[in-house]
């Protein structure tokens, strides 16, 4: 019994060891000349990693601007699809203004590797046609669309290739009508369907992005050969345009009536082309899911705010709070001998997975999500404190009253926690869900491991 107790309390301090090595240092792999982390980084919101300050204006140079269309109820619109757009690209944190009288409008998001293609795209209309090519006529157009589906497939042969796809469904309308034109338009020679078009041709940002595009296409594709085909004089094609840009022509060699239109749009053989072309048909497919804008904009303002704390301001609170840890740490020991040094090695391994918790639910980090974070430590070791100060023999039952006190004390904590989730403001939003997963885990984590511990600690005296 006594050798199972020794192998028990083993196993429990190498999970807290591997814990704590995965998320305070990491899981690293060589990705070319470069080592990459499998372990996802910490999403900062915009007061600690800065922001991107975008300042749209109507473009006057456009003819589709005639004063019917400036008028407020287009502004209003063409602001809520801009935070629609930044919805479906899953972009967090942002804040879009719009001014009624003037139709201006601006826009903060977080500075990532995202930013520069959601500045590529975020002034199209996004006026989605599908069209005969012989004689222009419109056959499908936004109206059509019910949602888009991006793919990322990766090859079983080879398994640093990509290829990124993206399904449009169409609504009920839309698909009858999708099916009477696979059913029009059938040769049985027919152009590649894979599209050299990929989001981030904007007027905004048209040359720069193309280039990006084609240098990222030239890297992903080295092994592939454009296919050639021969077309005769009477093959009838059909082709998908955004705001009067053709992306691809393409005829069909059977009838959909599923109403699903797939497009490969792209294959990349390493990780960084892959998560470029993935973002860039994300931000294609936000575009064709909403509505397209009634009014042309144009950026005249693009500028990165700097975050107002700074690095070394963060790294000082980091340092005060390990070493309140420490401290505290250092009186449980005294106080409680090996029950407070094995209160405090599990503390490690709580706050070990509780960052990696962060990291994998993608929430965002703020200053009072920092806060939330302290808090959370806290709570964490009033309980284990409570846990030790009703320590008796009968470990399960001790555990059983402190879980069950713990519990009912924290209800008015996790309520506060839940209603902070549904706030629209991130501050706000950052420390709700931040608190939330900490009570959680604090209390899983107890129950399945310190509890454990202390048993077998106690159990061997």
């Amino acid at each position: 019994m006594k050798a199972q107790k020794k192998l028990s309390i083993v196993l429990i301090l190498l999970i807290i060891i591997l814990i704590s090595i995965i998320s305070f240092v990491g899981i690293f792999y060589q990705n070319k000349n470069e080592m990459d982390n499998v372990v996802p980084d910490y999403k900062l919101g915009a007061d600690l990693s800065g922001y991107r300050r975008i300042v749209l204006v109507v473009d006057d140079d456009d003819e589709e601007n005639t004063e019917d269309v400036l008028n407020y109820d287009n502004y209003v619109k063409s602001a809520n699809i801009i935070k629609e757009r930044l919805r479906s690209m899953k972009v967090q944190d942002f804040t879009v203004r719009c001014d009624e009288t003037t139709g201006q409008i601006e826009i903060t998001i977080p500075e990532d590797t995202q930013t520069e293609y959601i500045l590529a795209d975020i002034t199209q209309k996004g006026k989605f046609e599908i069209q005969n090519n012989s004689n222009k006529e419109v056959l499908m157009n936004n109206d059509d669309i019910k949602s888009t589906d991006v793919k990322v497939q990766q090859s079983s042969y080879n398994t640093s290739y990509y290829q990124i796809y993206m399904d449009i469904n169409f609504n009920g309308k839309g698909a009858k009508k999708f099916k009477n034109i696979t059913a029009e338009y059938q040769n049985t020679v027919t152009n590649d369907t894979s599209t050299n078009y990929i989001a981030g041709t904007s007027t905004a940002n048209s040359t720069s992005t193309n280039e990006t595009v084609n240098e990222t296409t030239n890297e992903a594709s080295n092994e592939t050969s454009e296919e050639s085909t021969e077309e005769t004089d009477d093959t009838i094609e059909v082709g998908l345009y955004i705001d009067g840009t053709e992306m691809m022509s393409t005829s069909f060699d059977e009838v959909i009536d599923n109403g699903v239109m797939s497009l490969t749009l792209g294959s990349a053989t390493s990780t960084e082309s892959r998560d470029i072309l993935k973002y860039q048909a994300e931000s294609l497919a936000a575009i064709l899911e909403n509505d397209p804008m009634p009014i042309q904009y144009s950026i005249t303002g693009n500028l990165y705010i700097s975050s107002p704390i700074e690095q070394s301001t963060i790294n000082i609170l980091i340092i005060v709070g390990i070493c309140i840890a420490i401290v505290m740490f250092i009186v449980a020991i005294v106080t409680y001998k090996l029950n407070g040094l094995a209160i405090s090695i599990c503390s490690v391994g709580f706050i070990a997975l509780y960052l990696l918790i962060l990291r994998y639910t993608n929430v965002i980090i703020t200053l009072e999500g920092i806060f939330s974070i302290g808090l959370v430590f806290v709570i964490n070791y009033l309980f284990n404190i409570m846990i030790l100060n009703r320590l008796q023999k009968n470990i399960e039952k001790t555990f059983s009253k402190a879980i069950t006190k713990f519990s009912l004390s924290m209800i008015p904590m996790l309520i506060l926690a839940v209603v902070c989730c549904f706030s629209s403001w991130m501050s706000l939003f950052s420390f709700g869900m931040i608190l939330f997963w900490g009570l959680v885990t604090s209390i899983v984590y107890n129950v399945l491991l310190t509890r454990i511990f202390l048993k077998c600690i106690n159990s061997r005296k």
